[in-house]
């Protein structure tokens, strides 16, 4: 008697005839709408049911149900909603004999799921039918449909990474990934007899990005606010097939503020290029932007109901990313808050979660170790600086005197127009017209030399408040509520790094980070010149009784001399402290 197929098997347990589902697979919307007759390899679902209909009628199947798939590019199967529906309906009604599909790579991207399938449906007495493919019965064929998964997959991975490299390349040239930004649009223009998708500016909309730019860059709106003129002015979003024509979100304006697209620049893995298109603001205002920004978010941090004065401040120290606050409630109905890292969160770190006062604990500490100054050497600065700017006057010398110079040159000139001017037979309007560029050249000069005094006073001040600041920060940082602990932070810090429940480094604004800087600098030097100097006496010591001289172990100190990695510690003063101690 000959063997039957798995199929044959199939029909004549289940009776007269075979009962079918279809399962219909596209991977974006355009190609639900690409009818057989424009695309006969199958891309859109029409083409796809022809082909499985007509599978079912020469088995003489059944169709019991159709489950389509439209648009879901999911790489898994466990990324794919309808295609769970179909394996759960299948489980629980058990009124299905096979599974019809078009093709085996359209069902399934890689060759573990299609594994997986068989194996889950054969448990059902389920058998799974490619309409366009053929692979007989028995070992081999099932061996073949195996090796023709490996290969799909292959095929996607392979297509995926010649994508990236195009898209790298597209980058690197300037050219823009995806989907044209609010204020450009989507073109295909005429180059060298081809047809090339480029990006134009829209002229309906550019000048919106402009001016929301200009209009934030003033400090007096909020995104909220700039939200509410653009959209009284007429910025409405473009329509699509998704939609459009209404205003523009808060999320989507906020994320246009921070894009540096819109300097004319694009971004691709983490690198960004500059871009073919053009900006639509310059460097100075977007910068402007992103200061006020910040001021606004507290250190960059967005606003999220989980608020606290830290957020935006620490950082890990393990990865380099933001640490953001987590809420939890206990066991016994209690709310907890911690702080975790969101390199943790996709799955890049391994950064424990830590309580909030755990940290709000350290970063008191913290200041007392790495902010606070001694008195002395914050005045030797202060002193040295208003003797710098006293000898200083925000211009060199030499300038000063070119300026003087051509000051009395107009001076001569300006009397001798006005000599002219006098006489009859001279022209009044062109003795004029020069008599207002001298006065005019005149003023620019004066107002060069006003402005670089002012701008060194301003320094000098801001200086001066610095080194104010720096006289016992942490005093006032233990003491504050949670408004002027936010405050110093952001006066003081860009970044706090966070490695366990301790601040390990951070990065200063400046100019404390010059002033800091300085300190360490000046501490290692000390330390270096103390160093040479104990080393000298130890030398004339040993010489002169012709032993060795007794070391500062020796005579009980166990603490390092010289500045611990941390940065400035033990202080100058600490120092003086524990030798007088000793």
């Amino acid at each position: 008697m000959p063997k039957r197929s798995p199929v044959e098997r199939v029909r004549r347990a289940a009776g007269p005839a075979l009962r079918a589902v279809l399962y219909l697979r596209v991977s974006s919307k355009r190609q639900m709408d690409t009818d057989a007759d424009i695309d006969p390899d199958g891309n859109s679902i029409d083409t796809q049911r022809k082909v499985c209909v007509e599978r079912a009628r020469q088995l003489g199947a059944v169709i019991v149900d159709e489950y389509v798939e439209p648009g879901n590019s999911g790489q898994t199967i466990a990324k794919r909603p309808v295609f769970r529906e179909m394996m759960r309906r299948i489980k629980e009604q058990r009124d299905v004999d096979c599974v019809i599909i078009y093709m085996r790579s359209r069902a399934f991207r890689n060759y573990v799921d299609a594994g997986n399938t068989k194996v889950a449906l054969n448990q059902l007495d389920v058998k799974l039918i490619s309409a366009k493919e053929s692979f007989g019965d028995g070992i081999m064929a099932e061996a073949m449909e195996a090796v023709t998964d490996v290969f799909n997959w292959l095929q996607v991975r392979m297509s995926g990474e010649d994508i990236k490299i195009k898209m790298a390349n597209k980058a690197r040239n300037g050219g823009t990934i995806g989907h044209a930004k609010v204020g450009y649009r989507n073109e295909r223009v005429l180059i060298d007899g081809r047809k090339v998708n480029t990006i134009v500016l829209d002229p309906e909309r550019s000048h919106f990005v402009t001016m929301a730019f200009e209009q934030f860059a003033t400090g007096n709106e909020t995104v909220a606010s700039l939200r509410g003129k653009l959209t009284t002015a007429g910025l409405r979003m473009p329509l699509t097939g998704k939609g459009g024509g209404e205003p523009i979100s808060l999320e989507r304006l906020r994320n246009l503020l921070h894009d540096r697209y819109y300097v004319g620049y694009v971004t691709y893995d983490g690198v960004e290029y500059k871009g073919r298109h053009q900006p639509l603001v310059t460097e100075e205002l977007f910068t402007r932007v992103q200061e006020i920004l910040a001021s606004h978010s507290g250190a960059g941090t967005r606003q999220r109901s989980h608020n606290h004065y830290l957020k935006g401040t620490l950082w890990c120290g393990r990865c380099k990313y933001r640490l953001i606050v987590q809420r939890a409630v206990g066991r016994l109905g209690g709310v907890y808050y911690y702080f975790y890292c969101r390199g943790r969160q996709q799955g890049l770190c391994d950064l424990p979660y830590i309580p909030v006062e755990v940290l709000e604990d350290a970063v008191v500490k913290y200041y007392a170790d790495a902010v606070s100054l001694p008195d002395e050497w914050l005045e030797a600065v202060r002193a040295g600086v208003a003797e710098a700017t006293a000898e200083h006057h925000g211009l060199s010398d030499t300038l000063r005197e070119q300026y003087a110079k051509r000051l009395d040159a107009l001076d001569r000139k300006e009397n001798y127009f006005l000599d002219l001017a006098a006489e009859q037979d001279w022209p009044k309007d062109k003795l004029r017209a020069k008599i207002t560029a001298i006065r005019q050249e005149r003023t620019g000069i004066e107002q060069t030399l006003d402005q670089a005094d002012q701008h060194l006073d301003r320094g000098r001040e801001v200086f001066d408040q610095a080194l104010t600041l720096l006289r016992e920060p942490h005093r006032a940082y233990a003491r504050g509520d949670e408004a002027v602990r936010s405050i110093l932070n952001r006066a003081f810090f860009t970044r706090l790094y966070v490695d366990g429940g301790k601040i390990v480094d951070h990065e200063m604004e400046p100019p404390f980070d010059a002033i800091t800087s300085g300190y360490r600098t000046y501490v290692i030097s000390q330390g270096a010149s103390t160093g040479r100097r104990e080393q000298a006496t130890t030398q004339r010591m040993e010489s002169e009784v012709g032993s060795p001289a007794p070391t500062l172990a020796d005579q009980g100190w166990s603490k390092p001399f010289m500045v611990g990695p941390r940065g400035i510690e033990p202080r100058t003063h600490g120092l003086k402290v524990r030798c007088s101690a000793d």
